[in-house]
């Protein structure tokens, strides 16, 4: 005879393996999973870029490779000679050392290892007196004096055998240095750009004439023009008083 009083208990119920039912995982399991996809991700970046990367150095390792086979060329060419030190170059000159034994050094001033020219037109000849005006018995000074008014260093006969010392009243030669000259001689000068040279003698005032005859006057008082001459080249007149 069954009990009113008992309960009747159904067993629990669990999902079934047949996919008709299925429980929520937690949260931080789907968490976990979306962390390791994205690791997964980077990694698969990484290592693309790291190919990129590769790949780029290899092809410029290649092109820089071809850029180099002169210099090996050159390195193997030494390294013959150098193997064969008893090799003779029938055609080979050595190119001069300028600063070696037995060389000469280059002249910094061509001007001056050549010969200076003949002054020519650059030589000026100029006519002087150390006065205006000269009291009685008061023996003038004639001055002439040689400039070289070129760019560069000449040459000039300045001996005393081609000057000249001419004092004129008029159309009167009353002095010519050459009238009673000694033998004179040649001397050759260099003159720099721009030098002067000079040259004086002391006139005692009296008179001379071709072959130097003995008791020539004295120069009277006045107005006396005197000319300096060295060989063809000739001083403009100056002009002097004697009193």
């Amino acid at each position: 005879m069954a009990s009113h009083g008992s309960e009747r208990h159904d067993p629990p119920s669990y999902p079934s393996d047949d996919g008709g039912s299925e429980a929520r995982l937690p949260d931080h399991v789907y968490r976990r999973r979306r962390l390791v996809a994205l690791a997964v991700l980077v990694l698969l970046a990484l290592f693309l870029v790291w190919v990129v990367t590769m790949g780029v150095r290899a092809v410029t390792s290649s092109e820089s490779g071809d850029e180099d086979p002169a210099p090996a060329a050159a390195s193997t060419a030494s390294t013959q000679v150098t193997a064969n030190p008893d090799q003779k170059f029938a055609d080979f000159t050595p190119r001069p050392n300028p600063s070696g034994p037995g060389s000469a050094a280059p002249s910094s001033s061509p001007s001056a290892s050549s010969t200076p020219q003949a002054c020519g037109t650059n030589l000026t000849v100029t006519a002087s007196t150390d006065k205006e005006t000269y009291a009685a018995k008061e023996q003038p000074a004639l001055v002439m004096t040689l400039e070289n008014t070129g760019d560069n260093q000449c040459t000039v006969n300045a001996g005393s055998k081609q000057m000249a010392f001419v004092v004129t009243s008029g159309s009167d030669t009353v002095f010519d240095s050459r009238h009673c000259a000694a033998p004179g001689e040649d001397k050759t000068v260099t003159l720099d750009a721009g030098q002067k040279e000079t040259s004086r003698l002391t006139w005692n005032r009296v008179r001379t004439a071709e072959g130097c005859p003995a008791g020539q006057a004295e120069a009277l008082a006045g107005y006396y023009n005197l000319t300096a001459s060295l060989g063809e080249d000739s001083s403009p007149q100056v002009a002097f008083v004697l009193q």
